[in-house]
């Protein structure tokens, strides 16, 4: 959630509305959440100011005359009928002030631009060069064969769903042990997190307000996670981390869950879109003075393995419309697919700034003894799927076999598929 402060604050209100129209965030939505929050407030004082009403009634019973205890009897029924208001009236206006709460966004970082999917800007582009415009590659569908079989996958899952097989099967695992590798090098702490998470974690990570129809739910009322950051992000609730452990770094290879419910009709063929995918992803927690900084780490790992890779990419800002609510500001990273000849999103990295660990109840200790909410900060290290697509027609010879980049050699007994 958004730091309400800055709301209710005359000094940051106006900017930060100004932020959150960049999202779209209509005027009337703020205002709704202000006035209730305003209501909740003025409730809240009532129902205090009676309980020490009803405190000092009681504390004067013990010592009063017989006729002025009956007095005090009756004032003390008279609070206590009060306070049985009050409390149904705060309650209520909890549940409507946190149900607003969480439907605003995060306020994007004043770098990000507003506007919608139309309005990235490309920040920078690698220099492996694309493929050669007088050739006609072929698609991984054609290069690969009986390899990907989505007509299987179709007959025992569902759409969207596949079996890999072979050698195709091995670079998956090969490529997730070369980051994985190249990760823990460079600080961060392999974890194989909980793959199942429940709905205080999932939503307080934030994907339930808005993208609740893309999670998958079981009948115990746990949730499949889409992506590991989901049970990372989870795994300080209600904790404080000493400031001297921070940054934290985790990276995880997991199985991912998306149902894709607003995506028919889109890249229903092949392993670009599917409903269970492999990722390796990173996760950062950090103070709020480092979390640009940590922003970029995290996005110079994934520039530094794309070029280990030998792929053509380029790194992209996403506007402010374009970004996941949790998000102050996202990057991404689209490699170039030759059999489509466009660039298409394989990386995101994100820094959610406090609006998850406000949620999750996840502070650091300063050095003075008092506690800040950390700041959050995800990216994907490689979506398996959509980075096979991408080695397997960038790396193509003419003879339709696929030469493999020199940094996975040592994790696979082949050096081409």
């Amino acid at each position: 959630m958004v730091d309400i402060e800055l709301l209710r604050n005359e000094k940051t209100r106006q900017a930060t509305i100004t932020a959150l129209e960049k999202r779209s965030v209509e005027l009337s939505r703020v205002e709704a959440l202000l006035s209730t929050d305003t209501a909740w407030r003025e409730a809240t004082k009532k129902l205090e100011e009676a309980l020490a009403q009803k405190r000092q009634a009681s504390d004067k019973i013990a010592s009063a005359s017989p006729k002025e205890k009956q007095g005090l009897i009756s004032g003390m029924q008279k609070y206590g009928h009060e306070e049985s208001k009050l409390k149904d009236t705060v309650e209520q206006l909890s549940k409507e002030r946190e149900t607003l709460w969480r439907k605003i966004p995060n306020i994007p970082l004043p770098d990000v631009q507003p506007g919608g999917e139309k309005d990235s800007v490309v920040i920078a582009e690698s220099k492996t060069p694309t493929r050669d415009a007088t050739e006609t590659p072929q698609d991984y569908m054609t290069l690969m064969g009986s390899r990907i079989d989505m007509q299987r996958g179709a007959k025992v899952a569902g759409a969207r769903f596949t079996y890999l097989s072979g050698d195709l099967a091995r670079l998956e695992l090969g490529i997730a042990t070369y980051v994985i590798d190249t990760l823990t090098k460079q600080g961060f702490t392999q974890v194989i997190p909980p793959l199942l998470i429940n709905e205080e974690a999932m939503a307080g990570m934030g994907y339930l307000d808005q993208a609740g129809d893309e999670v998958y739910k079981t009948q115990d009322d746990l949730y499949l996670v889409g992506t590991s950051e989901q049970s990372l992000g989870a795994m300080h609730m209600n904790e404080i981390i000493p400031s001297e452990h921070l940054p934290i770094r985790y990276v995880a290879f997991t199985p991912c869950f998306r149902r894709e419910a607003g995506s028919h009709g889109k890249d229903v063929k092949g392993i670009l879109r599917l409903h269970q995918f492999d990722k390796v992803e990173m996760f950062s927690i950090t103070t709020p003075e480092r979390s640009e900084e940590e922003h970029q780490f995290l996005l110079t790992q994934q520039v530094s393995i794309m070029d280990a890779l030998e792929l053509p990419y380029r790194v992209v800002r996403l506007a402010a419309g374009d970004i996941g609510a949790p998000s102050a500001k996202t990057i991404d990273i689209e490699t170039w697919i030759p059999s489509e000849k466009a660039y298409r999103e394989t990386h995101s990295t994100s820094n959610t700034t406090s609006y998850q660990s406000r949620r999750l109840n996840i502070r650091f200790k300063n050095s003075d003894n008092t506690t800040e909410k950390v700041h959050m900060i995800n990216g994907t290290a490689v979506a398996l799927s959509r980075l096979l697509i991408a080695i397997i027609e960038n790396h193509q010879s003419t003879d339709g076999s696929v030469k493999l980049p020199a940094c996975l050699h040592p994790y696979l007994p082949f050096t081409a598929l």
